[in-house]
């Protein structure tokens, strides 16, 4: 018989991400990123086969660590907006053990350990250096798990995204008895211990200070998203499911930076609302990174109905006063500054409702609502690194298998 805490449960874990499910592309093998003269301003490919390349970031000698969202797993619960579904014997339902054209409205989640970290390294080929972290698969490609990586020393600190209520995570370790599902929502440091030995401890519990605190009270959602060190000490991390942008102190201690304002969008048709009617959206924080001044920029994805050029840049001042820095922006992604410029990721040009997931790398400008276009026609990028005068961008975010690391050169650029 289900236990009572686990009908409470059962109420919160029918979860989403932001994003809608995707088609899967192929791509080819590994390539070597070392500086060459044939960019050509159209990028190339440095690395491939990636499940679901989230953030990624690159060390002082050049190599890059990538964080993959993974396949999610063998472990699958029937799910509906109530929850997840019961059979006769007060069992959860088997995956694929039911009709789908009688419960239109259910659907089925896979939980695994396939999330990674890839090393792409400087003088070529890549391997995953870290293997067996949580991930979930929604189905149509859509995961969740690793979400970025950040390196200092002979250390990583890993994002691990839920995208749901932190109840939900309790659930999952409940219905599968596996702790490994207990590191959704949370970040995890990782340390390197000889050449093929890891350890890992978790830094931070992302979804226990969402429980506690809630900054933004709408609802409890947790999402994990982007870790990048913090140059006054510390981490600087975006809790996308949250909205909120946080401050991990050197021993993991939690403390809210902000919470960036959502906005009004106009209501899509199939809503079924009068012509023009506003509707609020949240604000989706995806980055965050202290800039060259000393305040800290934001970058937003928008939560639904994800409109276009609602994204905005904001400015955090010392004394968390915030102020838009540039508009105009798409389903912002990413961000990052690099010699006094910031580069930010669109991971669809013409908004998420478009299913159209074409996206680019842009260089921001101050006050403005236009920016200059750096690559365009990506296919879901997400990430996005600089390491002396290349950016490096992951696209494929959404495909298991299919994903992609693309160089391009910015000193080309720079000569336009």
């Amino acid at each position: 018989m289900r236990s009572a805490s686990r009908r409470a449960l059962a109420g919160a874990v029918a979860v989403g991400l932001t994003m809608t499910a995707f088609t899967s592309i192929a791509t080819a093998g590994g390539r070597d990123h070392r500086p060459d003269p044939g960019d050509g301003g159209k990028g190339k490919v440095v690395a491939s086969e990636l499940n679901s390349p989230r953030h990624l970031t690159a060390a002082p000698n050049g190599d890059l660590y990538v964080a993959e969202a993974g396949t999610g797993g063998e472990d699958c619960v029937v799910l509906s907006e109530a929850g997840p579904i019961f059979g006769d014997d007060e069992n959860l339902l088997l995956c694929g053990s039911y009709d789908p054209l009688e419960h239109p409205e259910w659907f089925e989640i896979r939980l695994g350990e396939t999330g990674s970290v890839t090393k792409i390294s400087r003088k070529g080929g890549q391997h995953r250096v870290v293997t067996g972290l949580p991930s979930v698969d929604l189905g149509g490609g859509e995961s969740t798990g690793p979400s970025d990586v950040a390196i200092k020393g002979n250390k990583l600190m890993v994002t691990i995204g839920l995208g749901a209520d932190p109840a939900s995570r309790d659930l999952m370790v409940e219905l599968f008895d596996n702790e490994t599902y207990a590191d959704l929502a949370t970040v995890q440091e990782v340390r390197f211990k000889g050449k093929n030995r890891v350890k890992i401890r978790e830094f931070a519990d992302l979804a226990q200070f969402e429980t506690e605190s809630n900054p933004h009270p709408d609802n409890l959602d947790t999402n994990p998203n982007a870790i990048v060190a913090d140059k006054k000490g510390g981490w600087l991390v975006t809790d996308a499911g949250g909205n909120a942008v946080l401050k991990l102190s050197k021993r993991g201690n939690v403390s809210l930076v902000g919470v960036p304002p959502g906005g009004m969008a106009e209501a899509p048709p199939f809503l079924g609302l009068p012509p023009g009617t506003p509707i609020p959206f949240e604000p989706v924080p995806t980055a965050a990174e202290r800039g060259p001044d000393g305040a800290i920029y934001v970058s937003l994805l928008t939560g639904f109905p994800f409109p276009v050029d609602g994204s905005i840049i904001w400015r955090i001042d010392r004394h968390g006063n915030m102020t838009e820095w540039a508009t105009g922006l798409t389903n912002v992604t990413d961000l990052t500054w690099a010699k006094g410029k910031l580069y930010a990721v669109q991971l669809s040009n013409n908004g998420l409702l478009s299913e159209d997931l074409t996206g680019s790398l842009v260089q921001v400008r101050k006050g403005k609502s236009t920016h200059k276009v750096i690559a365009d026609d990506l296919f879901a990028p997400y990430g996005v690194t600089v390491h002396k005068d290349y950016a490096y961008v992951t696209t494929g975010a959404v495909v298991p298998g299919g994903g992609e690391v693309v160089r391009f050169d910015l000193d080309r650029h720079k000569r336009r």
